[in-house]
């Protein structure tokens, strides 16, 4: 059987979890990415709460009936730990710049779990992550221990440091060890599965809007170009009686739409991109240092306020582009991303960037990370 441990998804007003609400478990061991949700307040309170019950429950430990006393219930419930969404959201946005900068390896199952993560938490309208780690205090009985590997755990996202490659290498290459074993939905009730509303995936990119005219209308316009073309062809041939300035006059519309379509509309657009790229300057924040995240071997692009750009790059982009103007990122080189950047800023909606990296950096694993960082951003939206 084991000590099994569980991440359950539940409404804020839900009294119980049950098992349709677990969306992940494990096996005698901690899932590291689970903790990825936890603040070191959301710690120091559940670790205070859980050392206040057993200080109670300690004295009776070995009296045979000490599972009946009001102290061994409030010892059990002291086990609860419930984050509100809000909470686990906001963590989960400052944990995984920093990690996934130091281990980009990393970056590519969990932006999977957090694609998984997501169908659960999108089924509620204010979710609550539940931890269920009783089953692991069995190994000890001790709560400082057990309390100590969760600090671990913890640690792995706020305090990143060279010695726990070891750690996330092993859970890297085995994805049970990382994020536990998910229970897929199809092994819920069908009564469920009928009433949750459709969830759309959360990295899905809506393509960019673009306003067509109606078919009516285009048709409607190529009519009036040709009789406005065969009245300039009559008008002229009866002036002049000439068929070559006739065949002229019939020609200057389609010259002018040609004209247009070459010449200026391409200076429009651009003009158009030019004005978001300015705007998407100006409305995001400044650089900051005190953001810069430096990984084991140099520095990373990755910040806690959104993507760096290099200081090579177009002069009028941003320093940093927030992760919610980041709407995918995609490979272009081995060292090279494509950013698809949200600007707000009609007719050109949004724009395509291309980064250069470090040559330390693999283009593959730091396009996994800004994927993951941007679906934790729209999660938590």
């Amino acid at each position: 059987m084991g000590n099994r441990t569980f991440l359950s998804i539940t409404n804020a007003d839900t009294d119980s979890v049950d098992y349709e609400n677990i969306a992940f478990e494990t096996n005698n061991f901690l899932a590291p990415v689970w903790f990825c949700l936890v603040s070191q307040e959301q710690f120091q309170r559940y670790s205070g709460q859980l050392l206040l019950a057993w200080s109670k429950i300690q004295p009776h430990m070995d009296q045979p009936d000490v599972e009946d006393l009001p102290e061994w219930e409030c010892f059990s419930e002291a086990f609860q730990w419930q984050i509100p969404w809000a909470d686990a959201a906001a963590q989960l946005r400052l944990s995984l710049p920093g990690t996934l900068a130091h281990y980009p390896s990393l970056a590519a199952p969990v932006h999977e779990w957090l694609e998984t993560l997501s169908t659960h938490v999108q089924r509620y309208s204010a979710a609550v992550v539940h931890l269920e780690l009783s089953q692991y205090f069995s190994f000890t009985g001790d709560p400082a221990l057990y309390l100590k590997d969760i600090q671990e755990c913890v640690n792995l996202w706020q305090s990143p440091h060279p010695s726990q490659e070891k750690v996330w290498q092993g859970a890297a290459d085995n994805i049970y060890m990382l994020n536990g074993e998910h229970l897929p939905w199809k092994e819920r009730t069908l009564t469920q599965l009928e009433q949750a509303p459709e969830i759309q995936p959360a990295q899905s990119i809506p393509p960019a809007s673009r306003k067509h005219l109606p078919k009516w209308r285009q048709e409607f316009y190529i009519w009036l170009l040709a009789i406005l073309s065969a009245a300039l062809c009559l008008t002229v041939y009866v002036k002049t009686s000439s068929g070559w300035l006739a065949v002229l006059g019939f020609l200057i519309p389609s010259l002018f739409i040609v004209f247009w379509n070459v010449i200026i509309g391409p200076k429009k657009n651009s003009r158009h991109r030019l004005e978001a790229a300015t705007t998407l300057k100006r409305n995001s924040h400044p650089s900051n240092a005190v953001f810069r995240i430096e990984y084991f071997d140099g520095h990373s692009p990755l910040g806690v306020d959104g993507m760096e750009t290099s200081p090579s790059e177009d002069k009028s982009l941003p320093d940093v582009i927030p992760w919610l103007q980041i709407m995918q990122a995609k490979v272009l080189s081995s060292h090279e991303v494509g950013l698809m950047i949200s600007t707000n800023n009609l007719p050109v909606s949004t724009i395509q960037l291309h980064l250069k990296l470090d040559e330390q950096l693999v283009a593959k694993d730091t396009v996994s990370a800004v994927n993951a960082i941007v679906l934790a951003h729209k999660m938590s939206v």
